[in-house]
C-alpha cells in the first residue's frame, strides 16, 4: 500500500465529514485512512460511522493532544508512506496520485510536499500560499528560519523515518509541534517539492492558530518550541550562524501575536529580546507591525 492517511480529530463532529468525503473521492485507491479521535466529547462516532470500512478505520483514545494522535496512527498504519491530514480540511481528487506519481519519479524520497491553498469556509475564497522552500542548501536555511510555511497536509513521510521522527507528545507544544518535526527532518533531509496544489486549508474561526490568544499559552507553546530546538545539537549545526537569527525570528512571531491581542507590555519585551538576539530584528517587517500595535 503506498500511503496511509492518518486523521487525528478532536470535536469535529460538525467539520470531519467533509474531509472524510474529500479523502474518499480520490482518483487513486491505493491509499487506506486511519481515523484517531483524540477523546472527542461530541457526537464524532455518530458521524463518522456510514464511513467505516476495512479502508477506513476508527481509534477512540484518551485525550492527549494532536501530537499523540498522529502518533498513534503511525504506528497502525500499513502504508509505506505517512500523510497526517486534519479533519477539517479537503483533499483535491488527485492528492494521492500526485504524490505516489511524484514519489515514483524520484526513487520514493524521505520526505516528499506538495502545495495547498486557502479556502474560507464561508464565502469559498480561494487564497495562495507561497513557500520559500526549495533544495538547494543557501535556501532550505532561508525557509528553516523564515516560519512555517508546510501544512500536515501536503506533506508525507516515509513510514520507517515517521517511526524514527514521531510528534512531541508535549501539550505546551501545541499548535507547534508539526513545526518542530519538519525542522528536525529537514535538518537530515532534503524535502521533494511539487509545485501542484493538491488540498484545501479551510480557514474557519475554530482553527487553532485563530483561538490561541491567551497571553500566557501563547508564551509557553514559543518558549517550549525554542527549547526543544535548543536541544537539537544537529539543527543547530545545520543552521549555524543562522541559528541566532532563526530565535530572532519566533521572537518577532511571539511579540506580534501577543500585541495584536493586546499584550503590549510582554509584546514589547520580545521585542527587545529579538534585537538583542540579532540586530537585524530592525529590517524585519513584523519588527514593524508589532510597533505599530504596540502604538497605536
Amino acid at each position: 500500500m503506498f500511503l496511509s492517511i492518518v486523521i487525528p480529530t478532536y470535536n469535529r463532529a460538525h467539520l470531519i465529514e467533509n474531509t472524510l468525503k474529500s479523502v474518499l473521492n480520490q482518483t487513486c485507491p491505493d491509499f487506506e485512512v486511519i481515523l484517531v479521535d483524540d477523546g472527542s466529547t461530541d457526537n464524532t462516532q455518530e458521524v463518522i460511522a456510514p464511513y467505516l470500512s476495512e479502508k477506513v478505520r476508527y481509534y477512540l483514545i484518551e485525550n492527549s493532544e494532536r501530537g499523540a494522535a498522529r502518533n498513534r496512527g503511525t504506528e497502525l498504519a500499513n502504508g509505506h508512506y505517512l500523510n497526517w491530514f486534519d479533519s477539517d480540511d479537503e483533499m483535491l481528487p488527485d492528492h494521492v496520485q500526485h504524490l505516489r506519481e511524484l514519489c515514483k519519479k524520484n526513487s520514493y524520497p524521505e520526505v516528499l510536499n506538495a502545495m495547498y491553498q486557502m479556502k474560507d469556509a464561508v464565502n469559498g475564497k480561494i487564497t495562495p500560499v507561497q513557500s520559500s522552500y526549495r533544495p538547494n542548501q543557501k535556501q532550505r536555511i532561508h525557509f528553516l528560519t523564515e516560519g512555517n510555511y508546510l501544512a500536515c497536509n501536503s506533506v508525507i513521510v516515509r513510514k520507517d523515518i515517521a517511526l524514527e521522527n514521531p510528534f512531541i507528545e508535549d501539550r505546551t507544544l501545541s499548535a507547534s509541534e508539526d513545526y518542530e518535526l519538519w525542522l528536525r527532518l529537514l535538518a537530515q533531509y532534503s524535502f521533494h517539492q511539487s509545485e501542484k496544489i493538491t488540498s484545501y486549508l479551510i480557514q474557519h474561526n475554530e482553527r487553532s492558530v485563530n483561538t490561541m490568544t491567551d497571553p500566557s499559552k501563547l508564551e509557553k507553546r514559543f518558549l517550549a518550541f525554542l527549547g526543544y530546538m535548543d536541544q537539537n545539537q544537529q539543527f543547530k549545526v545545520f543552521l549555524g550562524a543562522h541559528y541566532s537569527y532563526f530565535v530572532m525570528r519566533n521572537y518577532l512571531v511571539l511579540a506580534v501575536d501577543l500585541a495584536c491581542n493586546d499584550h503590549k507590555k510582554l509584546a514589547f519585551n520580545y521585542l527587545k529580546k529579538a534585537f538583542k538576539e540579532h540586530r537585524s530584528a530592525v529590517k524585519q517587517r513584523v519588527f514593524w507591525a508589532t510597533l505599530k500595535h504596540l502604538l497605536f
